[in-house]
């Protein structure tokens, strides 16, 4: 009898166990007490059965100090301003209006703009509450309560919004010094502060999977949890393949873009400067083989580049075009340069043109790699980590070069009675200057002009 009791109880239990694993997620951030940005969203999806699709229902309140009515305060799905679907909150708290919601979208980092129902794609995000309330804490403090929901969220066009992601990206930004003429929807809104962090704008990460809720009939909007930081988010994205491929696919020619220019500029193109200062008898052939490869992927990413913006109206999009066109320049150069140093063995202004042109090349593409991520508004954390990784490579590959000089320089002294007995029959062909990047770089078929060409840098310094 027991035994049936709770085989009983168990099987009518078991149907709520999805329902009670399932819970909303929550993130603030509490900055008040020190001006900076205060917020906190509760989200829930909801698999509505009836119409096979994953509906978004958000809560969020926006605590505003002193009744201000300066400023704005917003959060989006998506981790950069391009794609992103944008909730933004303001108003006055002493007025009798309720608080503003515009719903809005971004091409590039610039001005959002209202969202139509067209751009929904199929999704219908509707606002079912925006009110102010006093503060439990502080009757000089107001909390604008706001909850929307958004039905079949995932047709959203922009960024992919996903039930079933571990680390789906959001994005809040602020501003609290905007004084409004009038609160309107479309109302033109200043710039956040730029930099990140509590001053002007974030990131974090939402375990949607975790919030999804089945039942058949809908469920009310989250709750926010009093002083509780986060619930199933974080400011960190999950390092998942999920990720990385939600991450693509949102964009995959603007991604591809990036990553080319990235292997081309970070990878390539140094690469080239270490074979032709390799000082082995095939650097000239190593050295045009890769340049020839890293122009290539240049070339592609351009290409790609010109289907991403349609205007030309930027410095990244300036510098791209003409480290392009430097491409052609610096071939000529290069070829006109290995054809004449075959022949008089000697460096002319073609030689110290392509060398100085190709240093401002690479320096030209670090520089846009940084500035591309700049426009599309990624975190500072991503452009920190570029910088990084640039400024690494620019002092890796300079302290190599010297490191070669030197070595050279040693190699020199210990051979000096030797140099002295040829200085008489090599001495045209080793007034090279100051500049000896590509002391190495023109091979001809000849093993002896080979040698010949990686031989200047070991013998330099003694006729400096």
């Amino acid at each position: 009898m027991h035994f049936r009791t709770l085989f009983s109880l168990a099987a009518s239990v078991l149907p709520f166990l999805p329902l009670a694993a399932a819970e909303p997620v929550q993130y603030c951030r509490n900055g008040a007490a020190t001006n900076e940005i205060d917020f906190c969203m509760g989200l829930l999806m909801h698999r509505n059965v009836s119409s096979n699709s994953d509906d978004l229902y958000l809560s969020m309140s926006v605590t505003r100090p002193g009744l201000t009515s300066l400023g704005w305060t917003a959060i989006g799905l998506g981790e950069v301003m391009e794609g992103a679907l944008m909730f933004i909150v303001y108003g006055d708290p002493m007025s009798s209006e309720q608080p503003i919601v515009s719903i809005r979208k971004s091409i590039g980092h610039k001005q959002p703009s209202l969202v139509t129902r067209e751009d929904m794609n199929g999704a219908d995000l509707r606002v079912m509450r925006a009110d102010w309330h006093p503060s439990a804490s502080d009757p000089k403090t107001a909390v604008a309560m706001i909850s929307l929901v958004c039905y079949s969220c995932h047709l959203w066009p922009g960024t992919q919004v996903s039930a079933t992601s571990k680390s789906q990206p959001f994005m809040w930004a602020w501003n609290s010094k905007q004084e409004f003429d009038v609160f309107t929807y479309d109302a033109h809104l200043k710039m956040h502060a730029h930099h990140a962090g509590a001053g002007g704008w974030g990131n974090f990460y939402v375990d949607m999977a975790r919030s999804v809720n089945t039942w058949h009939s809908a469920p009310g909007f989250p709750p926010i949890v009093p002083g509780v930081h986060t619930i199933g988010t974080s400011e960190s994205p999950g390092l998942s393949a999920s990720y990385s491929i939600a991450w693509f696919k949102h964009d995959p020619v603007l991604h591809l873009h990036g990553l080319i220019m990235g292997v081309a500029f970070l990878l390539l193109f140094p690469v080239g400067v270490f074979a032709m200062r390799s000082g082995s008898t095939k650097a000239f052939k190593y050295h045009w083989i890769v340049q020839i490869v890293a122009s290539g992927f240049t070339v592609a990413g351009f290409v790609l580049g010109l289907t991403i913006g349609r205007k030309v109206n930027t410095f990244h999009q300036i510098l791209g075009i003409t480290l392009v066109a430097c491409l052609g320049v610096q071939s000529i150069l290069g070829w006109r340069h290995h054809m004449v140093f075959l022949r008089i063995r000697r460096r002319t202004w073609l030689s110290h043109s392509h060398i100085w042109l190709g240093r401002a090349m690479i320096i030209g593409g670090w520089s846009n790699l940084i500035t591309g991520l700049i426009l599309r508004g990624y975190s500072r954390v991503s452009i920190t980590v570029m910088g990084f990784a640039v400024g690494l490579e620019a002092v890796a590959l300079t302290s190599w070069l010297v490191w070669i000089k030197v070595r050279a320089a040693r190699a020199e002294r210990t051979t000096k009675s030797n140099v002295e007995e040829h200085r008489n029959d090599t001495s045209k062909y080793f007034a090279l200057g100051e500049d000896d990047d590509e002391d190495e770089d023109e091979a001809s078929s000849s093993g002896t002009l080979q040698d010949e060409e990686s031989r200047p840098m070991m013998e330099k310094s003694d006729k400096a």
